[in-house]
């Protein structure tokens, strides 16, 4: 096993304490690897630490023959330091939405730690990731739980994200990955402009910097902190919601209590980041104003009996009739 102190210089060896950091048990977790150098120089972090991460590689199969060059990549390079190698992939060739491409991709992370009974799996974003998911949030108007961006370390359901670079840029981290020499894949989708997530990084960002006269990813990126910070105190604040509220109480609340427990209760019916329009729809079935809110495509909220319930496709809850 190849195992490294994670002291020293130079931005590799803070790479390695970031990781060493956030490291607690060097055993029982899973590293997302598309083979760019972000999440290469993750994995390679953990190994040189001393972990031993089962590698897990989702082919979008955009890109035909490229994508599965990538995937072949991933796997040698994974058997090469004796590590673990799970492939997914979509069901169907061809472009999606970058919405789409994301389901399929946790879809298959969840999949698969059940499969290799895993609860941790750690992910390479970094500070200008960050970034540009506050500034869509942000866009989006998905409130002050979307500018808290990406947490370093959060539960989703069964399955712990760990993500400790949330303070190196792109920038830095290619910077380390070649101080010790590391190869990795360039991906081409990277560099178009046909998704929103690429044309935030390489058009937006970069024009707000021009016109700002500094660097703003790591202003966007201390936003995320200082709204982590807000998203905790309000979790603890607002507690445990049961699946079918009684909205009496809500409506002595101020406001932005009643957004926050909205926020909240979505969350846990699997509508994660609701957007300002969803939100005060609820708002308007919380206070009495309207008996049905839809959100996310054909779901939606209900009141009867003064109680909150989800549904999951409009068309078929029948007119006044509660699942509570």
């Amino acid at each position: 096993m190849n195992q490294e102190s994670p002291q020293g210089k130079g931005m590799w060896d803070r790479m390695m304490r970031d990781t060493a950091r956030a490291l607690r048990k060097k055993d029982r977790l899973a590293v997302g690897v598309s083979g760019g150098a972000d999440s290469v120089a993750l994995a390679e972090t953990l190994w040189r630490l001393g972990a031993r991460p089962v590698i897990w590689h989702f082919n979008h199969r955009w890109r035909g023959a490229t994508a599965q060059a990538d995937a072949n990549w991933v796997r040698r390079w994974a058997q090469k330091r004796k590590l673990g190698f799970r492939l997914g992939r979509a069901k169907k060739p061809g472009r999606t939405g970058e919405g789409q491409a994301r389901k399929e991709r946790w879809d298959f992370f969840f999949r698969q730690a059940r499969r290799d009974g895993l609860r941790e799996l750690w992910l390479a974003h970094q500070q200008d990731d960050q970034a540009e998911t506050v500034l869509m949030q942000l866009l989006r108007g998905a409130g002050p739980d979307g500018l808290a961006g990406m947490s370093e370390r959060n539960n989703r359901g069964k399955v712990t994200i760990v993500r400790p670079w949330l303070r190196i840029s792109r920038r830095e981290v290619r910077q380390g990955a070649r101080e010790v020499g590391l190869n990795w894949r360039e991906d081409a989708t990277n560099a178009d402009r046909k998704g929103w997530r690429s044309r935030v990084r390489h058009q937006i960002l970069p024009y707000l910097e021009k016109q700002y006269g500094r660097e703003v990813k790591g202003v966007l990126g201390r936003t995320a902190e200082i709204f982590s910070g807000e998203k905790e105190y309000w979790s603890e604040e607002i507690g445990k919601i049961p699946t079918c509220p009684d909205v009496r109480p809500w409506r002595k609340k101020p406001v932005a209590w009643q957004r926050r427990a909205i926020r909240v209760w979505l969350a846990d019916r699997g509508h994660i980041g609701a957007s300002w329009r969803e939100i005060e729809g609820v708002r308007k079935v919380v206070l009495g104003e309207s008996l049905r809110a839809q959100v996310k495509g054909d779901a939606g909220v209900g009141r009867s009996l003064n109680k909150l319930f989800w549904i999951k496709k409009m068309g078929l809850i029948a007119k006044g009739k509660s699942k509570c």
